[in-house]
């Protein structure tokens, strides 16, 4: 068994209240920490509704849901909340002065020998660490929305983490039902949101160009990239096809492959006339006229209906 028995997250919100629930459905004594209970009680109520996603698609048992509820402390109380923790998430909103504040705190309230893990999806793990005296303890755990559904965690490593405390916080990770990888150098974007962000800049391209519509370039990615990709990584498809028949092609395709250093207009422009997405009921789609709640639900039956597949 893994060494961290108890463990307390900070930020109930989007992410927050998933890792928490991940934690706790793994069995381990967890506590949930926010500013006041009334955002402690919507993030309650995500929980549940989460639970019950995850009983209906058979990925969590029948009677789980009031024993894992159950198991979740809940506290506005920070020294409360983490004076007893051994490993502590934080995972507030992105922006450094909250970070480094709730550092602060953390390390005027927390055991010495607690690690504190970040979820940041984007502020480097070494800026984070230096916030804090402990940065041979600290280590980013980057999880990925729906935090409770995705399998993916990546465990980056700082310039003074201890390599015992990565394996440690992996073992734990990989107890909790989750998929570590080790990001063995603190890069912006890690790895996932490299490889996201390169995918949707060439798509973005593709479609400033004129090329093709954002219908049929997600289509594209739909029916052909993404039904290899659950089961064949870009680098074990390059085996298959050949790294002969992939240099061929590099030779050519690479120099015509979309290299901009700054945000396409595209995107610029969209985001200067309030087209966010989902948020505004704009973005490269129209969602003015979906249920947007039906519309991620359904999302999410279908990940864990993959991630079935994937098990089986």
């Amino acid at each position: 068994m893994n060494a961290y028995k108890q463990i307390a997250v900070v930020g109930s919100g989007i992410m927050g209240h998933g890792i928490a629930l991940v934690c706790a459905r793994g069995g381990k004594s967890v506590t949930l920490i926010d500013v006041n209970d009334d955002i402690l009680n919507v993030a309650r109520e995500k929980m549940r509704q989460a639970l019950r996603l995850l009983i209906e698609n058979g990925l969590a048992a029948e009677d789980s849901l009031e024993s894992i509820m159950n198991s979740i402390r809940f506290t506005s109380d920070m020294k409360q909340g983490v004076e007893q923790a051994d490993l502590i998430f934080e995972a507030i909103p992105e922006r450094v002065p909250l970070k480094e504040a709730l550092f602060k705190q953390l390390e005027q309230f927390a055991k010495s020998t607690a690690v504190f893990a970040s979820n940041t999806s984007g502020i480097p793990i070494n800026t984070l660490a230096g916030m804090t005296r402990r940065p041979q303890l600290f280590v980013g755990t980057h999880f990925f929305m729906p935090a409770h559904i995705v399998p993916l965690v990546e465990v980056v490593q700082g310039d003074g983490t201890r390599e015992d405390v990565i394996r440690d916080v992996m073992s734990l990770l990989a107890e909790l039902g989750k998929k570590p990888v080790w990001v063995r150098k603190d890069i912006p974007g890690f790895i996932g949101n490299r490889l996201q962000h390169a995918l949707a800049r060439e798509a973005m391209s593709l479609v400033q160009k004129g090329v093709a519509s954002a219908e049929d370039v997600d289509t594209v990615v739909r029916t052909s990239l993404a039904l290899r990709l659950p089961f064949t990584g870009p680098l074990e498809q390059r085996d298959f096809n050949g790294l002969d028949t992939h240099m061929s092609i590099a030779e050519y395709l690479y120099k015509d492959l979309e290299d901009s250093k700054t945000p396409l207009a595209l995107l610029a422009d969209a985001v200067a006339a309030g087209n966010l997405g989902v948020k505004t009921g704009k973005g490269f789609f129209d969602w003015t006229q979906k249920d947007m709640a039906a519309v991620t639900a359904e999302k999410n039956k279908q990940m864990m209906d993959l991630l079935k597949l994937m098990d089986s």
